[in-house]
């Protein structure tokens, strides 16, 4: 039988969405906006970002190695997320790494 060339009705997607706090797979492969994690380390709590490479449109300057990070080159968004003025001061003071460099920050709490 053909195929009808009607569009599908709207309604639930087929898809089932993620649970809370767990993203998607298929979503995570495609680098299509996974959302943020929370990291604590010695240096207090972080929302970590990851950047798909398709999503970097600048240049931006890692603060672990002072270099910059190319448009096309994916890459971390890290911003407080213990900051006494809340979380969107603090998403205003976020800062582009490179993922060895967050990995590797230096344990004094500096950048």
């Amino acid at each position: 039988m053909p195929r009808s060339n009607r569009p599908r009705r709207s309604g639930p997607s087929r898809r089932p969405a993620p649970a809370p706090g767990r993203q998607d797979r298929l979503d995570a492969l495609l680098g299509l906006d996974p959302g943020y994690r929370q990291e604590q380390g010695h240096d207090g709590g972080w929302h970590v970002r990851q950047i798909a490479a398709w999503r970097a449109v600048k240049d931006y300057t890692c603060p672990g190695c002072g270099r910059t990070i190319p448009p096309g080159m994916a890459h971390l968004v890290t911003w407080r997320s213990d900051s006494i003025f809340g979380d969107e001061a603090a998403g205003a003071d976020r800062r582009h790494w490179h993922q060895p460099c967050w990995s590797n920050r230096r344990q004094d709490g500096l950048y």
